[in-house]
């Protein structure tokens, strides 16, 4: 199958250029190509055992836990799109069904706007909670983030609905299918693709930055009062702010923002350029091998942030972690101590048995006997 790399969407009008370093760019190209899966896999399990832990009951009282709840929903959905690529990639003819094309265009679109634009919200609430300490109470409720959540869904919907009429499947001379837009629509929707790349990474990019600017300033300037302190009652104050929850809940977060940051923001620098050049140029040009060799690995890492979450939140998360454990990790235990007791019972009662039907064998013989 020849497909559409759907998540980069500036390399479409462009040629590459092949002269130099194309061996550092084929490894570049095949680790990308057979890491997918493993990306994918990795995602959808550690995903799903987040969306569980965050809808537990101690931890879907807080909004972050919320917000991170439906970024991991919405992770899957991508991870699902970069699945049905990779099927592309390895020749699998996934588009053949009807609207399977457009399906997973349009689950690519709405799930990598969600997951950007939910990062940007946590980013968002962590600032409240460091530098607006007060405003918590007000700002950061689980009603206020289920409405929020609600209203992203239903904007990336309506924004990215134009994919389900303007895509279809196109078979190719191999019998492959490539998902492609219609000739009347290609001007249309390369021009969105432009505004796509405005709303999904300049601006969730330049506003998460942003915000981490002052959290950061904030957290460095907590640690040097912090040092400042000596004594007991500096050492009493710290231990109480070491096992203040609020502060765990926003070094989770400032985690997760930085995170996205450090795998993201290689990939979109790359994005950006090609988009800029070939807006600019509006000529087909050459890439060199040495950007489209980065391209490949900055991806790869920059798919890893739709699947590693569940780590960052296992370092990070205090809370998590404990539950983490107390789910999964207990009942494990508690499942093998339970089958473990079960096996002595039964190993008990048969020789319980035995020793019963012994006994009465022998008072059997007795009787015989007299």
């Amino acid at each position: 199958m020849a497909t559409t790399d759907i998540v980069n969407r500036t390399m479409e009008n462009k040629t590459l250029d092949y002269h130099d370093n194309y061996e550092a760019y084929f490894i570049a190209e095949n680790v990308q190509k057979y890491s997918k899966p493993i990306i994918c896999l990795c995602g959808f399990i550690g995903n799903f055992l987040s969306a569980v832990i965050f809808l537990g009951k101690s931890q879907r009282k807080t909004s972050c836990s919320l917000y991170l709840c439906a970024r991991s929903l919405s992770d899957t959905g991508f991870l699902i799109s970069l699945f049905f690529i990779w099927l592309g990639d390895m020749k699998v003819n996934a588009f053949k069904a009807p609207g399977m094309c457009q399906l997973i265009v349009f689950l690519s679109y709405v799930c990598s706007f969600l997951s950007v634009w939910f990062i940007v919200i946590v980013t968002f609430e962590n600032y409240i909670r460091i530098c607006l300490p007060f405003q918590v109470s007000i700002y950061c409720t689980t009603r206020k983030a289920n409405v929020i959540t609600l209203l992203f869904i239903v904007l990336s919907v309506l924004l990215y609905s134009f994919t389900i009429w303007t895509t279809a499947a196109k078979i190719t001379d191999t019998g492959m299918s490539m998902c492609e837009p219609f000739t009347e629509y290609v001007d249309l929707f390369q021009y969105f693709l432009y505004v796509d790349m405005v709303i999904t990474l300049v601006l969730p990019t330049l506003i998460t930055i942003t915000l981490m600017l002052p959290i950061t300033f904030s957290l460095v300037e907590a640690l040097r009062r912090q040092a400042r302190l000596t004594g007991k009652t500096s050492s009493r104050r710290n231990d109480r702010r070491h096992t203040n929850p609020q502060s765990k809940v926003t070094k989770l977060l400032f985690c997760v923002s930085l995170a996205f940051i450090i795998l993201s923001l290689p990939s979109h620098i790359i994005r950006l350029q090609l988009t800029v050049s070939t807006f600019v140029e509006q000529i087909t040009t050459p890439i060199d091998t040495v950007t489209s060799t980065l391209k490949y690995i900055f991806e790869a890492v920059y798919y890893c942030s739709f699947s590693i979450n569940i780590f960052i939140y296992l370092s990070f998360g205090d809370k998590f972690r404990s539950d983490f454990k107390a789910m999964f990790c207990m009942n494990t235990v508690a499942g093998r101590e339970q089958s473990t007791q079960t096996i002595l019972t039964q190993n008990i009662t048969r020789r319980i048995n035995r020793e019963e039907s012994h006994t009465l064998l022998g008072k059997e013989e007795c009787e015989t006997d007299v």
